[in-house]
């Protein structure tokens, strides 16, 4: 058996070494080493494509940014080669939807992956970073959230609504209008926090 040079070990120390310093790269730009197992790779990536600031986005698996670009531009009816030049500012990686089927890519998937959505209860555009929340696997935007949707969401959050209502309002008027609304029942456990919260003597 022929040995080892003590050249080879210092050369293939030195190629570990510069392996380490590379970039990190996206899944479809991975590199193929030979003899190195990066894994398996999903046969199709998820991306989010439409134009910045609007609400035409649509959910696509494809195998490079690219191709998803060029379904966006079937999907828009764009014909002509000057209207389909590619750019990346409409095209969003989304790990979370490689490899699924876009019509199984729901409302509540959008905000899971941080980007927008229209509400399911008034059809207005939301988005997480305005207040937008799944509510029983609904997008609700912050408008059409309820108490009650609060109280499930978040019982802290909940506390912290009341008592910037009693804040504004008072607490006999955010009590009338909870009983109302017929909130009260979920509220009255509540209410003394809220109070406290709202700086509130809780006798009020």
């Amino acid at each position: 058996m022929a040995g080892v040079s003590r050249r080879t070990v210092l050369v293939g120390a030195v190629a570990a070494a510069a392996a380490a310093m590379l970039p990190t790269v996206g899944a479809e730009e991975a590199p193929r080493f030979i003899g190195i197992d990066l894994g398996a790779q999903p046969d199709v990536l998820g991306f989010a494509v439409g134009t910045p600031g609007e609400y035409d986005w649509i959910s696509v698996t494809a195998k490079s940014a690219e191709e998803a670009w060029a379904q966006w531009c079937d999907h828009q009816g764009y014909g002509l080669a000057e209207e389909r030049v590619f750019c990346a500012d409409y095209v969003t990686r989304v790990p979370q939807w490689d490899g699924k089927d876009p019509d199984s890519i729901r409302p509540a998937d959008w905000l899971k992956a941080n980007l927008g959505h229209c509400c399911e209860r008034c059809g207005y555009e939301t988005h997480p970073e305005s207040g937008a929340r799944i509510i029983a696997g609904d997008v609700v935007c912050e408008e059409c959230m309820t108490f009650a949707d609060r109280l499930v969401d978040d019982p802290d959050d909940a506390v912290d609504e009341l008592a910037n209502r009693i804040a504004d309002d008072g607490a006999d008027e955010v009590r009338e209008q909870l009983i109302a609304d017929g909130d009260w029942p979920l509220a009255v456990e509540l209410w003394p926090r809220a109070l406290a919260a709202a700086g509130e003597d809780q006798a009020a």
